[in-house]
């Protein structure tokens, strides 16, 4: 029986493991590292609030790009609905217990991966309790590294009022004002679930661009064709998009292609791209359920939610609360903040950080993520040589890929990595 590790078990982790079985003709030994307790969850579906939905429609979340109905009718839902993003996490699950376990062998290691070595033909995992995994074949599913820190706000900030990982880590819940740092979609859904709580609860956002996210439309249109020069640069790309009759399938079209569009553009076209269009860019891509940007819309007509353009200076506790310094000279005083900054592409003293130092990998483009094998989805090592059985998925590839953290492109990496695996072992 031939013996896969997944290293992280979120939802790219889980996308593989039911690809493998689904692909395989043969029996499987699939072992998923992951210290969390429920598989599936990872950052984005470990939330236990209902009132928290995707922000990609029912019709684009199927497990299997050959079965694009199957969440669908997981759920009982057509196509353009919005579903709760914990019921994403128990669709994973739930499918992953419906395996023929006569010819997929499971098994959850609940621990964290720290190292990855070839040792004769197999492969070793070692994790953090000492134990060590030997494998045919090894998949790095790692997901995101840790939160980016608020400017002026040391690792030392413990208070019950700051939220520093909002996804990770909980607080007891703090009636008041509450202040976001940081206005995309993490801040929408904390936003919503304070003033929800009560009625006399009030948010601001904070950011730099003074915008929060487009919305979907109810009926979500097809992808535009791509022109030629839009694929050209940045520049072009943009001009595309902003200029279309119709923006949102002008984008979509784009999405579909950036990882080749990415992958052809030079370091320097990279570079200009994240420094000028990434915060227009997450604006349009990551956009909110109809239902949820008219609730938001509604939220900041009556004054309950407010978003503020501006920097951080700096952040400071006091007896009863906190205060937020800002670039433009104003001083908010909240009752509590959270960090809404977003996720680096791998964490500090992680394992993509050790498997750079011993040669295994090497740095992505822009010292973002890893390198693979483009298109496919192998590791190179330091020399620059695919490893022919580890792959790699999810947000490592940012660098490389760019669109890499969406259930659209995750799946289809999914399904490529679960093909080349199974020709190779």
């Amino acid at each position: 029986m031939k013996k896969i590790a997944i290293v992280g078990g979120g939802a790219s982790g889980l996308l593989v493991a039911l690809n493998l079985a689904r692909k395989s003709q043969d029996s499987l030994h699939i072992t998923i590292v992951e210290p969390r307790n429920v598989l599936g969850e990872g950052i984005a579906y470990s939330t236990q609030d209902e009132g928290h939905v995707l922000n990609v429609p029912a019709g684009r979340m199927s497990a299997f790009m050959d079965h694009p109905e199957h969440f669908m009718q997981w759920m009982g839902c057509d196509k353009n609905t919005f579903a709760p993003r914990r019921a994403y996490a128990r669709y994973l699950q739930e499918t992953l217990q419906s395996l023929d376990l006569s010819k997929i062998k499971l098994r959850h290691i609940q621990d964290k991966a720290i190292s990855v070595a070839q040792e004769g033909a197999e492969w070793k995992v070692v994790v953090a309790g000492g134990e060590e995994l030997f494998a045919n074949a090894v998949v790095l599913a790692i997901g995101h590294g840790e939160s980016f820190q608020i400017p002026g706000v040391g690792k030392d900030l413990t208070s019950k009022r700051y939220l520093a990982d909002p996804w990770r880590l909980t607080v007891s819940a703090v009636d008041g004002h509450l202040i976001g740092i940081g206005t995309g979609l993490t801040f929408i859904d904390h936003a919503l679930t304070h003033i929800r709580r009560n009625s006399t609860n009030t948010v601001t956002g904070i950011s730099r661009n003074g915008l929060i996210p487009e919305a979907h439309l109810a009926h979500r249109a097809d992808p535009l064709e791509v022109p030629s020069i839009a694929r050209e640069n940045p520049e072009e790309m943009r001009r595309f998009i902003e200029e279309a009759d119709d923006w949102r399938a002008a984008q979509d079209g784009i999405r579909h292609q950036l990882p080749d569009i990415w992958h052809r553009w030079s370091e320097q076209m990279k570079a200009s791209f994240l420094d000028h269009d990434l915060r227009w860019w997450n604006v349009h891509r990551h956009r909110l359920a109809p239902e949820i940007a008219e609730e938001v819309r509604l939220a900041i007509d009556s004054g309950r939610i407010r978003v503020v353009k501006s920097g951080v200076s700096g952040v400071k506790e006091i007896d009863d609360g906190i205060t937020v310094e800002l670039s433009t000279g104003e001083s908010l005083k909240g009752d509590a903040l959270v960090n809404c900054l977003g996720y680096r592409v791998a964490g500090e003293e992680s394992l993509i950080e050790t498997l750079i130092a011993s040669g295994l990998a090497q740095e992505g483009p822009l010292g973002l993520g890893v390198k693979t094998d483009y298109p496919r989805f192998n590791l190179l090592d330091g020399n620059g040589r695919p490893q022919e059985n580890v792959f790699v998925i999810g947000p490592v590839l940012f660098g490389e890929r760019f669109e890499t953290t969406a259930i659209p492109e995750l799946r289809e990496q999914a399904d490529l990595i679960a093909g080349q695996l199974l020709e190779t072992i």
